[in-house]
C-alpha cells in the first residue's frame, strides 16, 4: 500500500481507480484535480451502475468503496442500503490497526477513516459533503488542539472546553454560514471551511486574533469584507473555486501574510493597490 498522506486518493491503488471512474464520466483526472465541481451529480448518477460495477469486478478491495465514497459524497448521489454499509465496511479502522509503523500518521489516519464513516453514515441524496482536507500534525491531535466535523464541534461546544483548540475543520458539511461558535476561540490558528455553501464572511471573523491560516475552497462567496485585514497574524488565505472578483483594499495591513489561493474566481491579476503598496513582496504571494 503506497499512500502520501491519510486521504482518499492519496493513495496510488485509489488514484488508478478515480481516473478509470472519471474517464467513464468522460472528465480527465487532471481537470477533476483542478476543479472537483466537474464531476457533477447527474453525470455521476448517470455512470453509477457501470461504476459500481466496475468496483465490484474487482472483488472486494476496500480501494474502490473508498472512491466510490468519496464522488457520492462529492455529488450528492444517492445510494442504497446495502452500498452504504459496503463503503463503512470497507473504512472500518480494524483493517489497517497495527499496519502503519509510523505511530503519527495511523493516528491521523484512524481519525480521517472516522470522519469519513461518520459522513458516509449520515449521507442523504442531495447533500453534498465531502472528506475532511487534514492540514494538521499527529501531535495537535494527541494533544487534543483539532476538531474535526460538526459532531466533535458540537460536543465540545455543548462541554464549553474550548480552551485550547487551535484547529477546526469543518469541511464538507454542507454549512450555510460560520458557525457563531467559532468566533469565541480567540486561540485558533487554522480555521477549515472547505467544500460548504458558506456565501458570506461574518465581520465577527476580525474576533479570531491568532487565526495564521483560513481555507473558503469551494464555497458560494461572492466577497471578502474589510474586515479580513484585522486579522494581522493571517499568513495563509485559500478562497479557491468561490464567486469573488476582488480581493478587499484592507489586505494590505496583512504584514505577515505569505500567500493568497484565489484559482477558479474572477480574479484574473494582481490587484493593483498591492501592486503599488510598500508591500512589494506580497504581490508575489497571490496564486492565480
Amino acid at each position: 500500500m503506497t499512500r502520501s498522506g491519510v486521504g482518499i486518493l492519496d493513495d496510488n491503488e485509489e488514484a488508478d481507480i478515480a481516473g478509470f471512474m472519471l474517464e467513464a464520466c468522460g472528465i480527465s483526472s487532471t481537470d477533476f484535480l483542478m476543479n472537483e465541481r466537474l464531476l457533477t451529480r447527474e453525470n455521476f448518477e448517470k455512470n453509477f451502475k457501470f461504476l459500481v460495477k466496475m468496483a465490484e469486478n474487482r472483488g472486494y478491495r476496500r480501494s474502490s468503496y473508498f472512491v466510490l465514497g468519496y464522488f457520492i459524497l462529492l455529488t450528492g448521489t444517492g445510494i442504497s442500503e446495502k452500498m452504504r454499509q459496503k463503503i463503512l465496511n470497507a473504512a472500518k479502522w480494524e483493517h489497517e490497526e497495527g499496519y502503519w509503523h509510523d505511530k503519527g500518521f495511523a493516528l491521523k489516519r484512524k481519525i480521517y477513516l472516522e470522519e469519513f464513516r461518520e459522513k458516509i453514515r449520515i449521507h442523504k441524496a442531495g447533500t453534498k459533503l465531502h472528506p475532511a482536507i487534514f492540514k494538521y500534525d499527529w501531535m495537535d491531535f494527541l494533544a487534543s488542539k483539532v476538531l474535526i466535523g460538526v459532531k466533535q464541534f458540537q460536543n465540545f461546544n455543548e462541554s464549553r472546553e474550548f480552551y485550547d483548540i487551535e484547529h477546526v475543520n469543518l469541511d464538507g458539511c454542507n454549512l450555510k454560514s460560520i458557525p457563531e461558535e467559532i468566533y469565541d476561540l480567540r486561540n485558533l490558528k487554522t480555521l477549515s471551511l472547505e467544500f460548504n455553501q458558506i456565501s458570506e464572511i461574518d465581520k465577527e471573523t476580525s474576533n479570531l486574533v491568532s487565526l495564521k491560516h483560513l481555507y473558503l475552497d469551494y464555497n458560494q462567496l461572492e466577497s471578502l469584507p474589510e474586515s479580513i485585514g484585522n486579522l494581522l497574524s493571517l499568513k495563509g488565505l485559500s478562497v479557491v473555486h468561490n464567486n469573488v472578483e476582488r480581493l478587499p483594499i484592507s489586505i494590505k495591513k496583512l504584514k505577515n501574510l505569505k500567500y493568497i489561493y484565489v484559482r477558479g474566481t474572477g480574479i484574473n491579476r494582481v490587484p493593483i493597490f498591492l501592486k503599488n503598496s510598500r508591500f512589494d513582496t506580497l504581490s508575489e504571494t497571490i496564486y492565480l
